[in-house]
């Protein structure tokens, strides 16, 4: 027991199996990763990356899983130590207790492994140990909201001759890398969407006068919980004759003929996240409801053809808001966003062979009292054509 972990537990204990069997990439995988970040590395410069976790748990973004093949659960503070040259630490925070440190131990890629009260303590202690006082470091996650300003004015005062820069975007190339090229990523992705148009399915099955909508949102979670996606996860569902994103948690509405509800999921399979829109209506909706998903209908098609044409992002992002303002509608959200495992839009460029990112043309009326959403997960293949990867319809589907 010392001040830094005040708890006598070990881990899990020695010689006994690990339990908790999940589906995650392989080590042939975790060395196509690490290889590819230091490449990253090297072309920019950096002599170590520092990574995060994001507050709660959403595998989006979550950094620190891609790299260590750990998901701090509800365990805010817990901090990798990626160097260019020499073995990686994962710092454990021990706020909550130890017991964070014996999954940490049994599923990360990571053999420096410490649980510490003070982690950022053990980052500044590992940053020493591999003399790079005088280093140029990156923080990962910084800019986005989720490297903790406290944690960077401690690293700062500790390190004062160090050089710290936001190095998000130098994972997010190596990690936009392994994206184009890996069948064992390109493998688990499949995996979510096949486990999303199931869950469009159980919806559908679901859906009937009389139906709340949280039992909608409830037939959607089961499905995607039994056939092994993680939990949570992203959802937004919202219901009625003129429904709008976003609302949540799942209302208490109750559906009637002409209803519609819209819903916008994630599923995580082995950390690879994929998303679809789907939308569904008690027979036929209002003429008005029905004339935005036929918008987005042909805003989806449309988008389809422009993506293999060599366009940026912006480009077509920026021709699909015109059109939208053009019929007399407003966008709600980014038309095309989710980018590999990266997440970040390279909107400057355009989509290159092996991409995968979400298509979900939006719209709302004026006012905000009603809009449209429909679109799915989307893949470049090596000639530059649009691979749809689910089988999920994407328009307005009359039950």
């Amino acid at each position: 027991m010392g001040e830094d972990c005040p708890f006598k537990y070990k881990g899990y204990p020695a010689g006994f199996e690990y339990p908790w069997v999940f589906p995650m990439p392989s080590e042939r995988e975790r060395d196509r990763r690490w290889h590819a970040i230091r490449r990253s590395m090297r072309e920019h410069g950096f002599d170590c990356l520092i990574v995060s976790a994001p507050f709660g748990y959403m595998p989006t973004n979550n950094h620190l899983y891609y790299i260590s093949n750990y998901v701090p659960f509800a365990n805010r503070g817990t901090y990798v130590v990626f160097p260019l040259v020499g073995e990686p630490r994962l710092a454990v925070t021990t706020v909550l207790g130890p017991q964070f440190l014996h999954c940490a131990s049994a599923t990360s890629w990571i053999g420096e492994i410490v649980a510490s009260l003070y982690p950022a303590q053990e980052v500044v202690k590992k940053l020493k140990d591999l003399k790079l006082e005088r280093g140029r470091l990156g923080i990962v996650g910084y800019r986005l909201g989720v490297f903790q300003a406290s944690v960077y004015d401690l690293l700062r005062e500790s390190l004062p001759t160090a050089a710290f820069e936001d190095a998000t975007s130098v994972l997010g190339e190596a990690m936009n890398e392994v994206s184009r090229t890996s069948e064992e990523e390109l493998s688990l992705l499949k995996k979510a969407c096949e486990i999303l148009d199931l869950s469009y399915k159980a919806v559908a099955a679901a859906l009937k006068p009389g139906v709340k909508e949280y039992e909608l949102w409830a037939a959607a979670e089961e499905t995607i919980i039994k056939k092994g996606g993680w939990y949570p996860h992203f959802m937004l569902a919202t219901s009625g004759s003129s429904p709008i994103f976003p609302r949540a948690p799942a209302s208490h509405n109750v559906l009637h003929r002409g209803d519609v509800v819209l819903f916008e999921i994630d599923a995580n399979y082995g950390g690879i996240t994929s998303q679809i829109s789907y939308a569904l209506s008690l027979g036929r909706p209002k003429s008005e409801v029905e004339e935005m998903f036929n918008l987005c209908r042909e805003l989806y098609d449309y988008s389809l053809s422009e993506l293999e044409k060599d366009r940026t992002f912006l480009d077509i992002e920026t021709d699909l808001a015109s059109r939208i303002h053009d019929a007399g509608y407003e966008p709600m959200t980014p038309q095309i966003h989710m980018y590999n495992m990266s997440v970040a839009m390279p909107m400057d460029s355009p989509p290159q062979p092996g991409d995968h990112f979400t298509v979900h043309p939006n719209v709302c009326n004026k006012d905000y009292t009603g809009g449209a959403k429909v679109g799915d997960t989307i893949r470049m293949t090596p000639g530059g054509k649009v691979e749809r990867l689910q089988t999920t319809p994407a328009k307005l589907n009359v039950i």
